[in-house]
Protein backbone atom coordinates (compact mmCIF):
# COMPACT_ATOMS: atom_id res chain seq x y z
CA UNK A 1 0.00 0.00 0.00
CA UNK A 2 2.55 2.24 1.10
CA UNK A 3 4.36 1.43 -2.25
CA UNK A 4 0.76 2.72 -4.44
CA UNK A 5 1.06 5.48 -2.49
CA UNK A 6 4.79 6.74 -3.18
CA UNK A 7 4.16 6.02 -6.84
CA UNK A 8 0.98 8.12 -6.85
CA UNK A 9 3.12 10.82 -4.98
CA UNK A 10 5.78 11.02 -7.82
CA UNK A 11 3.97 10.56 -10.66
CA UNK A 12 1.96 13.82 -8.93
CA UNK A 13 5.17 15.62 -8.79
CA UNK A 14 7.33 14.56 -11.84
CA UNK A 15 3.61 15.84 -14.24
CA UNK A 16 3.33 18.90 -12.14
CA UNK A 17 7.12 19.96 -13.02
CA UNK A 18 6.35 18.58 -16.66
CA UNK A 19 3.39 20.58 -17.07
CA UNK A 20 5.73 23.41 -15.45
CA UNK A 21 8.53 23.16 -17.85
CA UNK A 22 6.08 22.94 -20.66
CA UNK A 23 4.52 26.31 -19.46
CA UNK A 24 7.48 28.20 -19.62
CA UNK A 25 9.18 26.95 -22.69
CA UNK A 26 5.71 27.78 -24.68
CA UNK A 27 5.25 31.17 -23.01
CA UNK A 28 4.89 34.12 -24.86
CA UNK A 29 7.02 37.07 -24.12
CA UNK A 30 7.27 40.81 -25.55
CA UNK A 31 9.17 39.56 -28.15
CA UNK A 32 6.69 37.01 -29.25
CA UNK A 33 5.64 36.76 -32.86
CA UNK A 34 1.96 35.60 -32.85
CA UNK A 35 1.15 37.38 -36.26
CA UNK A 36 2.89 36.16 -39.51
CA UNK A 37 3.86 39.48 -40.37
CA UNK A 38 5.81 40.15 -36.64
CA UNK A 39 8.23 37.69 -38.14
CA UNK A 40 9.43 40.34 -40.27
CA UNK A 41 9.96 43.15 -37.64
CA UNK A 42 11.48 43.38 -34.73
CA UNK A 43 8.17 44.37 -32.23
CA UNK A 44 7.03 44.73 -28.50
CA UNK A 45 3.48 44.81 -27.80
CA UNK A 46 2.05 44.97 -24.69
CA UNK A 47 -2.22 45.03 -23.51
CA UNK A 48 -2.12 47.74 -21.05
CA UNK A 49 -5.90 47.48 -20.13
CA UNK A 50 -7.40 44.17 -20.86
CA UNK A 51 -11.15 44.89 -19.87
CA UNK A 52 -11.34 47.59 -22.88
CA UNK A 53 -9.72 45.16 -25.53
CA UNK A 54 -12.74 43.92 -26.68
CA UNK A 55 -14.18 47.65 -27.24
CA UNK A 56 -11.09 49.26 -29.08
CA UNK A 57 -11.09 45.62 -31.33
CA UNK A 58 -14.75 46.81 -32.61
CA UNK A 59 -13.76 50.15 -33.10
CA UNK A 60 -10.85 49.09 -34.80
CA UNK A 61 -13.17 46.87 -37.05
CA UNK A 62 -15.92 49.44 -37.30
CA UNK A 63 -13.49 52.12 -38.52
CA UNK A 64 -14.54 54.21 -35.24
CA UNK A 65 -11.17 55.58 -34.84
CA UNK A 66 -9.38 59.24 -34.75
CA UNK A 67 -5.36 59.38 -35.45
CA UNK A 68 -2.82 61.60 -34.06
CA UNK A 69 0.83 61.26 -35.92
CA UNK A 70 4.01 62.75 -34.02
CA UNK A 71 7.43 62.29 -35.47
CA UNK A 72 11.08 62.44 -33.85
CA UNK A 73 13.55 63.74 -36.19
CA UNK A 74 17.44 62.18 -35.72
CA UNK A 75 19.17 65.39 -34.26
CA UNK A 76 23.13 63.76 -34.31
CA UNK A 77 22.66 63.06 -38.05
CA UNK A 78 20.93 65.09 -40.94
CA UNK A 79 17.69 63.44 -40.88
CA UNK A 80 16.58 61.96 -44.14
CA UNK A 81 13.44 59.88 -43.70
CA UNK A 82 10.95 62.86 -43.53
CA UNK A 83 11.58 63.98 -46.78
CA UNK A 84 10.31 60.69 -48.08
CA UNK A 85 7.48 60.25 -45.53
CA UNK A 86 5.15 62.90 -44.12
CA UNK A 87 2.97 62.87 -40.82
CA UNK A 88 -0.12 63.37 -42.64
CA UNK A 89 0.64 60.44 -45.24
CA UNK A 90 0.59 58.22 -42.26
CA UNK A 91 -2.37 59.14 -40.74
CA UNK A 92 -4.42 59.15 -44.11
CA UNK A 93 -2.61 55.58 -44.31
CA UNK A 94 -3.76 54.17 -41.49
CA UNK A 95 -7.49 55.63 -42.03
CA UNK A 96 -7.48 54.20 -45.13
CA UNK A 97 -6.62 50.57 -43.39
CA UNK A 98 -8.98 50.94 -41.15
CA UNK A 99 -12.21 52.04 -43.45
CA UNK A 100 -12.79 55.07 -41.43
CA UNK A 101 -16.69 56.17 -41.33
CA UNK A 102 -16.28 59.90 -41.14
CA UNK A 103 -19.82 59.53 -40.10
CA UNK A 104 -19.14 57.51 -36.78
CA UNK A 105 -18.09 59.10 -33.82
CA UNK A 106 -14.53 58.03 -33.01
CA UNK A 107 -14.50 55.77 -29.89
CA UNK A 108 -10.84 55.15 -29.68
CA UNK A 109 -7.85 56.99 -30.67
CA UNK A 110 -4.66 55.87 -31.88
CA UNK A 111 -1.29 57.83 -30.96
CA UNK A 112 1.22 56.94 -33.59
CA UNK A 113 5.00 58.21 -33.42
CA UNK A 114 7.34 57.86 -35.98
CA UNK A 115 10.95 57.88 -34.85
CA UNK A 116 13.87 57.85 -37.06
CA UNK A 117 17.10 55.79 -36.16
CA UNK A 118 19.85 58.39 -35.26
CA UNK A 119 22.70 55.93 -36.21
CA UNK A 120 24.99 58.77 -35.34
CA UNK A 121 24.02 58.89 -31.49
CA UNK A 122 26.81 58.12 -29.28
CA UNK A 123 24.81 56.38 -26.65
CA UNK A 124 23.92 53.71 -29.58
CA UNK A 125 27.57 51.40 -29.27
CA UNK A 126 26.42 48.00 -31.17
CA UNK A 127 25.98 48.03 -34.79
CA UNK A 128 22.59 45.88 -34.38
CA UNK A 129 21.11 49.03 -32.76
CA UNK A 130 22.50 50.65 -36.11
CA UNK A 131 20.49 48.38 -38.24
CA UNK A 132 17.25 49.95 -38.32
CA UNK A 133 15.79 52.96 -40.14
CA UNK A 134 13.37 53.71 -37.47
CA UNK A 135 10.42 52.55 -35.67
CA UNK A 136 6.50 53.17 -35.19
CA UNK A 137 4.88 53.71 -31.86
CA UNK A 138 1.21 53.20 -31.95
CA UNK A 139 -0.77 53.41 -28.67
CA UNK A 140 -4.26 52.34 -28.80
CA UNK A 141 -6.48 54.24 -26.78
CA UNK A 142 -10.29 54.23 -25.44
CA UNK A 143 -11.64 57.24 -23.54
CA UNK A 144 -7.64 58.51 -23.18
CA UNK A 145 -7.25 54.78 -21.40
CA UNK A 146 -4.18 53.00 -22.70
CA UNK A 147 -5.18 49.57 -24.11
CA UNK A 148 -2.74 48.61 -26.38
CA UNK A 149 0.86 49.76 -27.36
CA UNK A 150 2.96 48.04 -30.26
CA UNK A 151 6.26 49.31 -31.42
CA UNK A 152 7.66 47.32 -34.80
CA UNK A 153 10.80 48.60 -36.61
CA UNK A 154 11.03 49.53 -40.07
CA UNK A 155 14.30 49.18 -41.85
CA UNK A 156 14.36 51.41 -45.65
CA UNK A 157 15.68 54.42 -44.81
CA UNK A 158 13.24 55.94 -47.16
CA UNK A 159 10.23 54.44 -45.64
CA UNK A 160 8.89 52.10 -47.94
CA UNK A 161 8.03 49.83 -45.44
CA UNK A 162 5.96 51.73 -43.43
CA UNK A 163 2.71 51.25 -45.11
CA UNK A 164 3.62 47.41 -44.03
CA UNK A 165 4.18 47.66 -40.73
CA UNK A 166 1.66 49.81 -40.21
CA UNK A 167 -0.91 47.08 -41.55
CA UNK A 168 0.87 44.56 -39.33
CA UNK A 169 0.46 46.48 -36.19
CA UNK A 170 -2.97 47.16 -37.12
CA UNK A 171 -3.93 43.60 -37.63
CA UNK A 172 -1.46 42.97 -34.70
CA UNK A 173 -4.47 45.09 -32.25
CA UNK A 174 -7.10 43.29 -33.71
CA UNK A 175 -5.82 39.74 -33.17
CA UNK A 176 -4.54 40.46 -29.84
CA UNK A 177 -6.45 38.12 -26.93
Amino acid sequence: MKKYIFIVVGLFIFISIANEIYTQVNKKDAKSKRVECQEHSTMFEKVVNKELLNTLQKSLKSGSVDVEVTAQKSTYMKSKLFEYVKESDIKDNFLKLVNKNRDTKATAKVDILIYENDKKDPGKKTAKSKLYAGYLVLSFNIQSTLVYKIQIDFMDDKGRDVQRVLECALNSAKTIK
